[in-house]
């Protein structure tokens, strides 16, 4: 069998601003589907390269490169050369703490974006980046924890953060994918089938799930294991068997769970609840 060569550190810190995950990372095998989080992706590159889709956006990372990606984007990652891989590291706070650090570093009102570029070459960024990572997988205070967070996200939303306007447009679901996303999120723990999701939409089956895709950018499968993952990973942050966890969110068992958690981050989940502190 092919040894793996990836090293990925996943957790979950309960104490940074009231829970956040952070990730280092040297993947070379790994690559990682089309997903989104509800919460920023902020990510710096330290060595090598990855290869990136972002929405419908292709482009590449490379060290030096400061990544961001607004909450729900879909995107995904791998290696544009396996021999060489890439080092990284990411933060992903939610859109309230960005809000907040916002207040202060750049004023105004509205919500925060990052204009339109998801990458941006700036080595003193990623630096900062990639050595608060290292001092967060080290530090057990939490004070100090917070504000070494804080200075990074200042620094990140001082330079590339803007506001939105008070009635600008944000790109929405249409109301009946709108409506199968919310029954999705109520139900998510259910055995589900496409005909019960396309009867809340109101639509018919094929043109339901080429609809979904086309407006959200994953598969009603992919949309749904996601929200089963995100869900399991909370529950492992907080000390949940990972037996109950699969079951409890939809898995059909261990296995399966343990299945799609590596797939999407890498990792097992019982590697992840013991890093989470």
């Amino acid at each position: 069998m092919k040894k793996m060569r990836d090293e990925i550190n996943l957790w979950h810190d309960s104490k940074l601003y009231g829970g956040m995950e952070i990730l280092r990372a040297s993947c070379y095998d790994h690559s990682y589907p089309a997903h989104f989080h509800d919460e920023y992706v902020i990510a710096a590159f330290a060595r090598g390269s990855q290869r990136t889709r972002i929405c419908r956006e292709r482009g590449v990372a490379s060290a030096g490169t400061v990544m961001v990606i607004m909450p729900g984007e879909v995107h995904t990652g791998e290696a544009v050369q396996r021999d060489e891989g890439w080092d990284y590291c990411a933060f992903y706070p939610s859109a309230a703490l960005i809000n907040e650090v916002a207040e202060t570093a750049i004023g105004g009102r509205g919500e925060v974006n990052f204009g339109g570029e998801g990458m941006r070459y700036d080595p003193l960024m990623a630096k900062k980046m990639l050595q608060a990572s290292a001092l967060l997988d080290a530090n057990s205070d939490p004070l100090e924890k917070e504000c070494l967070m804080y200075q990074v996200l200042n620094m990140l939303v001082g330079r590339y953060g803007e506001r939105n306007q008070p009635g600008a447009v944000k790109k929405t679901l249409r109301a009946d994918i709108r409506r199968a996303t919310e029954f999705l999120h109520c139900a998510y723990q259910q055995p589900l089938a496409i005909k019960d999701i396309a009867e809340v939409a109101g639509l018919s089956e094929f043109y339901f799930m080429r609809t979904f895709q086309s407006q959200t950018g994953l598969s009603v499968h992919q949309y749904l294991t996601q929200l089963r993952l995100v869900r399991a990973k909370r529950l492992l942050a907080r000390g949940a068997d990972a037996a109950q966890v699969a079951t409890d969110v939809g898995f059909y068992d261990q296995s399966h769970l343990i299945k799609y958690f590596r797939l999407h981050f890498g990792t097992t989940p019982g590697v992840f609840a013991a890093a989470s502190v």
